[in-house]
């Protein structure tokens, strides 16, 4: 016998698979965000120790040649514009870490979504059980009627009411 409810229990059971699907995406996501936020650090870091190798090399040049003052104010100027160009890779480091808290913060939302889909599909199949037991129930009594009526309309004694001669 078909469960009456079997159409619903394959869209749960679909529910369940996407939601499972979307939470492994969401997952790789988090593992993409992450590698990013590695990646800038190291564009930081390294960005931070040409800044400095491209100041020692500035400074080498002045102290090479007679120093003018407009020498020294270009290279004032250049370290200034070289340092606060740090910032835009701190914010690129920051912006990359915020990613990764979304990200993660999407997996969590993926993973209670799995979690009810598995409680949705679950209280639908112990319906299934239960209403498998009744419908069981339901063919017995039937199928006792029916021979019951049966014993009647033929006219025949029910023998399980006649007294057995042992």
């Amino acid at each position: 016998m078909k469960y009456i409810l079997s159409d619903l229990m394959r869209v749960r059971e679909l529910r369940k698979d996407r939601a499972e699907r979307e939470l492994m995406k969401a997952k790789d996501l988090v593992v993409e965000a992450k590698k990013r936020v590695e990646e800038r650090k190291k564009e930081l870091k390294d960005y931070e120790k040409w800044v400095e190798d491209e100041i020692d090399r500035q400074y080498d040049q002045v102290l090479a040649k007679t120093v003018r003052k407009g020498s020294v104010d270009d290279l004032s100027i250049n370290i200034k514009l070289l340092r606060g160009r740090t910032a835009d890779y701190i914010k690129r480091v920051a912006d990359a870490e915020e990613d990764v808290r979304k990200a993660e913060d999407q997996v969590k939302k993926k993973q209670e979504e799995v979690r009810m889909a598995h409680r949705n599909l679950e209280k639908l199949e112990a319906h299934k059980v239960d209403w498998l037991d009744e419908q069981r129930i339901l063919e017995e009594f039937n199928s006792d009627k029916e021979l019951e009526e049966s014993v009647r309309t033929s006219g025949q004694k029910d023998p399980s009411a006649e007294p057995s001669e042992d």
